[in-house]
């Protein structure tokens, strides 16, 4: 029993993850389409550097979470 609760427990947690990520993403295109589209392009530089930063955070927490 405590494997599958183990089991259910990880998957669960990269659907949720995954989901959570996914929503980042749009949120940062969107603002990115948005400051594009007013701005110019030189809001190219903070949307690649919010995108890399997302990327790093994801990774970061699935390995913190994966190790405990």
């Amino acid at each position: 029993m405590k494997f599958l609760r183990a089991a259910g427990t990880e998957v669960l947690g990269l659907f949720v993850a995954d989901w959570i990520q996914t929503a980042v993403i749009i949120l940062i295109l969107a603002g990115g389409w948005i400051a594009l589209s007013t701005l110019g392009g030189w809001a190219l530089i903070p949307l690649v550097l919010l995108l890399a930063g997302q990327l790093v955070w994801f990774a970061r927490a699935e390995a913190l979470r994966s190790r405990s």
